[in-house]
């Protein structure tokens, strides 16, 4: 038999690239000696805000020469920001919709005085209908602007003998400030003794007011089913190991039933690698005790050298879970009960035929 905690090196669920959506700290990765990541999210950066943060955004600006920065997107329903879903994004460039491409580089002359600053801030949202998004969001600040040029103007800092300084590496933020001329100009940035941008820069732009101005939807990381179905996106194929499984004498190893059976359907394609959610459903009553009868068989002695293209997930709240295959020889792995009562760890079961095709309609 594997053990729950070999299991959970096996099995892990898969999951999307890991995202840091905050738009106001510094991430800092611990991977000394090697160079780490920082997000500096102040300026275009990514943040995570909660579900139906793509829905609770102020009107867009106008009357003003950053105006024309947003674009004419079309509009998605219930929204009162212009929503545009795709679109082309320019390679090295922040994807915000009406983003000024066009600005020029460099340091903010003395004569130049902003009415305003523009930023893209890309984060993870629920979009109402839509499901789970990324989301560029083109925002704009246009008060209270004089801190922020006045930290833009600092003189770089040099670094002090003997100073050491982390081994990381900083994205610095990226923003525009648009003159009262019409001018746009990426400002220089000033730098510290150790090659970052100096934290005054960053506090100015976090003490901003930012309103958005156009939002832009540009990958789907989740669909309306997978949310309302609180399945995970991806998942590891469990029968795709080659460590062999002690046969099952037969059961489900749930104990008390639950009182309902979630079921999260995963195709591989019969292939190594992550899993992706294909469809899921819920079952309570006589469907779950038969549904659960269904995958309760003894195990076989036999290995299986049957290739399958999909698989199920089969759990319950504070229930355990069982890995039903669909296809090949219809195995199922679910944890075997001790003689105390506890969980022994997987071991391998046999599901009906009747019990793979009920999941297989149920999810379809």
């Amino acid at each position: 038999m594997i053990t729950p905690s070999t299991l959970l090196r096996l099995f892990t669920p898969g999951t999307p690239g890991t995202r840091w959506r905050d738009g106001r700290r510094i991430a800092w990765l611990a991977a000394a000696p090697l160079a780490a990541l920082v997000t500096l999210a102040a300026g275009c950066g990514t943040v995570r805000t909660p579900p139906g943060g793509g829905s609770g955004h102020g009107q867009t600006a106008t009357g003003s020469p950053a105006s024309s920065l947003a674009s004419s997107p079309t509009a998605v329903s219930g929204s009162p920001v212009p929503t545009t879903t795709g679109g082309p994004v320019t390679p090295g460039q922040p994807a915000c919709a009406g983003w000024p491409s066009n600005a020029a580089r460099g340091a903010l002359p003395a004569s130049f005085v902003p009415v305003a600053v523009i930023r893209c801030v890309t984060s993870d949202q629920m979009i109402s209908g839509k499901g789970q998004w990324e989301v560029a969001t083109l925002e704009r600040a246009d008060k209270n602007l004089a801190p922020l040029t006045a930290v833009l103007r600092h003189p770089a800092q040099q670094r002090k003998p003997g100073t050491l300084c982390p081994y990381i590496e900083m994205i610095p933020p990226q923003f525009v400030m648009v003159g009262g001329d019409g001018r746009m100009i990426i400002p220089r940035l000033p730098l510290g003794g150790c090659g970052m941008v100096q934290p005054q820069v960053l506090a100015a732009l976090s003490a901003l007011s930012w309103r958005p101005v156009t939002v832009r939807l540009v990958s789907q990381i989740q669909t309306q089913q997978q949310v309302a179905s609180d399945c995970t996106p991806q998942y590891s194929d469990p029968f795709l190991s080659h460590v062999p499984l002690q046969p099952s004498h037969g059961g489900t190893g749930l104990g008390t039933r639950p009182a309902s059976l979630r079921i999260c359907v995963y195709t591989s394609g019969g292939m190594p690698g992550t899993a992706q959610f294909v469809g899921a459903a819920t079952v309570t009553g006589k469907a779950e005790s038969d549904l659960l009868a269904g995958v309760s068989g003894a195990g076989r002695a036999s290995l299986c050298s049957l290739p399958h293209n999909k698989f199920a997930v089969l759990g319950g709240a504070g229930a355990p879970l069982i890995y039903v295959e669909l296809g090949g020889c219809d195995r199922v792995f679910r944890y075997e009960s001790g003689a105390g009562g506890g969980l022994m760890g997987l071991s391998t079961g046999q599901a009906t035929p009747g019990a793979v095709a009920a999941i297989e309609s149920l999810t379809r």
